[in-house]
């Protein structure tokens, strides 16, 4: 049974998890957050919409199988630990780059937000795989 209001609702809060676990994600070197939770909060807005929506819905949502986000997920964590000894630093290392924000102030990325955006990747795709997985076997597609 289609209910319009919920099919609405999975669209917004999809929307609004990702905006939230974006969020995370970029705060969690910092401070609390992270790739692994930041993944897991935007996890929850994809399982909903997949209750709504079916887990076909979700896979087209994704544009990529969930294997592809975690083998992606996966390369950009490798690329992370290896770019350092490009520098001839310990595989790792924490390097840096300063990017200047605006007049007064400064942006500080490296390869530790690089390791959580793979961890955010890696952890969506997990998720998902198995949600899709059990909702295939379960036969409960929308």
């Amino acid at each position: 049974m289609r209910n319009l209001i919920l099919e609405k609702i999975a669209i917004i809060y999809l929307r609004a998890i990702l905006i939230v676990s974006v969020w995370l994600l970029l705060r969690g070197h910092n401070e609390p957050g992270g790739g692994f939770i930041a993944g897991i909060i935007a996890s929850t807005g994809f399982i909903l919409y997949a209750i709504v929506y079916g887990s076909t819905a979700v896979e087209k949502t994704l544009r990529y199988n969930t294997r592809n986000w975690i083998g992606s997920g996966l390369l950009i964590i490798l690329i992370a630990v290896v770019l350092p000894l490009i520098w001839g630093k310990p595989a790792m290392t924490s390097i840096w780059m300063t990017l200047p924000d605006s007049i007064s102030s400064y942006v500080h990325i490296g390869t530790p937000l690089l390791f959580d955006i793979g961890v955010y990747v890696a952890v969506i795709g997990i998720i998902l795989s198995i949600i899709i997985t059990i909702m295939d076997v379960l036969k409960w597609n929308s």
